[in-house]
């Protein structure tokens, strides 16, 4: 299956708003995890139906509803039902090659996003979708799969650090992005390291074997990462931007540094995609330059050769008045005709610097 793109056989024809999971099937059934917190208390539970979820919402206080797994569409269909979420977000959500965007209605606010993970084996990237809905005194999020991204979120929870205690939704929407951008900045440091250890190889002729090779990989990966965050830059400003209240203000600078995060990120990225290109003409720059060496060569010793061909070619006619065939130092006369051919040749490429 292409990595850039979901197969969407499944999805042709139908109405639009139509539940259909356009992904692979990571979860056999969705898991869903609830924490409740205010500044005093925290109160964590594993529920079997949404609709358990609806009574710890409520005001002065955060519920953090997680899903892991996006293969039930039943479940999907009775969170929108619930939480008053039209069905074209929820199809959004559940197409898992849906590009990174946030969109908000009169009552929420919508984010997808991407979490990427680098396999340090094969350096090879994989993304899992994530879709955050916000509202003033909740944050759902909706994963393919479980995974690890947020556990240090939660144990800050648990124990009181930092402020996500004693903020808002909002606030903990910050957070998970944080982590995630956060990671998109170590996904990027190896890539660019393994970017870097190529440009010693491209001037050593015996590193040069699978470097092609190396490099063309490289730049898959980079154009991955690439579209997968550079999106990322528009959810940020457009949270920043809003006008409808989901972002508390007093919690814009924090939203401002997340900004400065995708940046730097984003330029990290062109600049290493600027590299790969740069490398890959001077790879081909040093086999051409190679070749041209070899052709230089053999072109030396053609130019050798073509006056001593000549020569020899001229006293091979089987003509019978040949004077010099009789000629008693004949064959002496020869090798010093040549024999000063060839220094001649060599004295003349010496003098031009032709090797």
């Amino acid at each position: 299956m292409a990595r850039f793109i979901n197969d969407r056989k499944q999805s042709t024809g139908k109405m639009p708003g139509a539940l259909i999971y356009l992904g692979e099937k990571k979860n056999d059934k969705p898991l869903l995890r609830l924490i409740h917190y205010t500044q005093d208390e925290v109160v964590e539970k594993k529920p079997e139906t949404l609709d358990e979820c609806l009574t710890y919402i409520a005001d002065n206080s955060v519920t953090w509803i997680n899903i892991d797994g996006l293969n039930d569409a039943k479940l999907i269909k009775n969170l929108g039902k619930l939480f008053n979420i039209h069905d074209i977000l929820l199809e959004d959500m559940l197409d898992t090659g849906q590009r990174p965007k946030a969109t908000e209605t009169e009552d929420l606010m919508v984010v997808i996003l991407k979490v990427l993970y680098y396999d340090d084996k094969n350096h090879k990237l994989s993304s899992q979708q994530i879709s955050m809905i916000l509202d003033d005194t909740y944050l759902i999020t909706l994963k393919e799969q479980e995974g690890d991204y947020f556990d240090p979120i939660r144990e800050r929870i648990r124990t009181g650090k930092g402020r996500a205690r004693r903020k808002s939704a909002d606030y903990l929407t910050y957070v998970l992005l944080d982590a995630i951008v956060d990671s998109y900045l170590v996904i990027i440091e190896k890539l660019g390291d393994l970017i870097e250890k190529n440009e010693p190889n491209l001037f050593a002729p015996k590193h040069q074997k699978g470097l092609m090779q190396n490099m063309y990989k490289l730049k898959t990966e980079v154009n991955f990462l690439r579209k997968n965050i550079r999106p990322v830059k528009e959810i940020v400003l457009h949270l920043i931007e809003n006008e409808s209240g989901f972002v508390d203000e007093e919690n814009h600078k924090y939203f401002r540094d997340l900004n400065d995060l995708v940046t730097q990120a984003s330029e990290t990225i062109e600049i290493y995609q600027t590299m790969l290109n740069d490398q890959m003409v001077i790879y081909h720059a040093n086999l051409d330059t190679n070749a041209n060496e070899v052709m230089k060569v053999l072109t030396v010793f053609a130019a050798f050769f073509i006056p001593l061909t000549f020569v020899a070619g001229v006293y091979g006619m089987n003509f019978d008045n040949f004077p010099e065939l009789h000629y008693k130092y004949g064959y002496l006369f020869f090798w010093i005709l040549v024999t000063s051919i060839v220094l001649g040749l060599l004295i003349y490429f010496k003098r031009r610097k032709w090797f």
